[in-house]
Formats: C-alpha cells, structure tokens, sequence
C-alpha cells in the first residue's frame, strides 16, 4: 500500500471494488488489526480518499494503539486519533451481557463526533468499519449498534469472508496477511466482573509476553474469575516460561485450555465472545 501507488488494484476483489466505487471518500474506524487494515489499504488502491481513525482506551492494548499508529504513518494513511472510556459506561462497568452492544454505540457516538469536526471543515466521510462476512454470522451484539448508526462494512457488503481477505491481502501486498485477531480486553472477562484499568493493563501485558514467548498459535488470557489461558497449540517446551510469564504478571495459578477455537468461551450456545 501506498500513496498513489495503485498496481495492486486488479487483485481487489471485483466485489469489493464495486462496492468501494460507490465510496470516493471513507472515514475507517481503524484498529490495526487486518481486516480494518485490510479495508485502508483496498480502498487506497482503488483510489478512494481515505481517513483512517483509531480509537484508543484502557480496553485497546498500548501496544496495538502504537503499532496502528506507526502502520499508518509507514503508509502516508491520514489518521485521526481520539481517545474513549468504555469503563464510564453502565452496562460496561457492570460488564452485563449488553456490554458490546452498549459499548459499540458509544464508539459511533464518538466517531460520528470527530466526523462532524471535519465536515465542519468542508470535509465529508462516509464513516465505514472493518466487519466481514464471517461477522455476520457469529454472535455479534455490536452489529446491531453499526446497523442503528449507519455504519457501512464493505467487506461484509462484498460478501468477503476472513480466508477471502487473507487471500486478497496476500494478492495485493498487504503486509502481515497472517495477522491474528486481538479483540477487546473485555472480552477475556466473565460477566458480572467489574473491569478496571489495571487489571485490563495487567491482561495486556501478560497477552504481549505470551506472544513473545513462542508458538502458541491464536490465544486468549481469560478470567472466570479463575484465570483460564485458551491456546490453539502448547508446545512441552514452553510449558515452563508461559508459567513463569502468568507468574510474573499475577495469572497463577491458571488452567490451561489447549487446542480448538479460543472464540465464544464465554456463551457456549452461540453467545460468544471472541
């Protein structure tokens, strides 16, 4: 991806391209995960002007917020930084099931705000997200919350699931095609467990050094409130240092859950969490 560079535009997907088409001016709630990303980098290659906008809180990891930041200036994408406190929410504080639902809206209240500045200043976005098609058919409450305020998703619009954009990213150039989902802190919580900024901070830190430490595959730190570690795979000889890790970050003891999808831990049913 880069500026003006579009000779990975005939690998966007036709669906896509259409449907960006009908987009020449997008404001992308930006996370730096791939599909968001993924979303940036198709629409600069079609030649839609593009606004990225990432949202920053005690929930969103420090690092991803660093590391969204720096993908963005790596690429001349413009970007809008705006901070935000789910925790100040009452169905977040609480951490009740209408928690996504409750906290997506306040996410749109947010980027529809910092969109009204720029219009303000003669600029006009069509404010856009990173669902796909595979969203569409998980438990999702936040959809509901982009649905009640007319977010577009042209993935999901395009039909193109999460294999599709891996494919088109690796077709197109996108770096890190690989790149695995890191959902919201408060997804590692159960219910009913009040989160705070520390403890997310602490889960952060611990999840950042886990996934230094090896190939642990896609995985989640959860708490039940006893601490749970979701992993796809455990090699022998990283038993001792993810231990020491958990240790280290105050995590243990914990019980480990290896193998099999780390999504909907918490709503076996389809009520799930990522």
């Amino acid at each position: 991806m880069s500026n003006g560079n579009n000779s990975g535009a005939g690998q966007v997907p036709a669906a896509l391209a259409r449907v960006l088409g009908g987009l020449p001016r997008m404001a992308v709630a930006y996370s730096g995960g791939l599909d968001s990303r993924f979303l940036c980098h198709a629409a600069l290659l079609c030649g839609c002007d593009v606004l990225a906008v990432h949202v920053s809180g005690p929930h969103i990891p420090a690092q991803e917020s660093a590391g969204a930041t720096a993908w963005a200036q790596q690429r001349g994408l413009p970007l809008r930084t705006a901070r935000f406190d789910p925790l100040a929410l009452p169905e977040v504080a609480t951490n009740s099931p209408k928690r996504c639902y409750d906290c997506k809206t306040g996410l749109v209240h947010l980027l529809r705000g910092e969109l009204a500045a720029l219009a303000c200043e003669g600029q006009g976005h069509v404010l856009c997200d990173g669902t796909n098609a595979d969203d569409l058919q998980a438990y999702r409450p936040g959809l509901r919350a982009l649905e009640e305020g007319c977010v577009r998703s042209p993935l999901a619009e395009a039909g193109l699931s999460k294999a599709a954009i891996r494919e088109a990213a690796r077709a197109t150039g996108l770096d890190r095609p690989d790149q695995r989902a890191r959902p919201c802190l408060l997804t590692r919580m159960a219910y009913g467990m009040r989160p705070d900024a520390p403890t997310l901070a602490r889960l952060a830190a611990a999840e950042d050094d886990l996934a230094k430490a090896g190939p642990l595959g896609d995985f989640r730190l959860r708490l039940t409130p006893d601490a749970v570690l979701q992993a796809e795979s455990m090699p022998d000889s990283l038993l001792q240092q993810v231990q020491n890790i958990l240790q280290h970050h105050g995590f243990w003891p914990c019980k480990m859950e290896i193998g099999g999808s780390v999504s909907g831990f918490y709503d076996a049913g389809g009520a799930g969490h990522k």
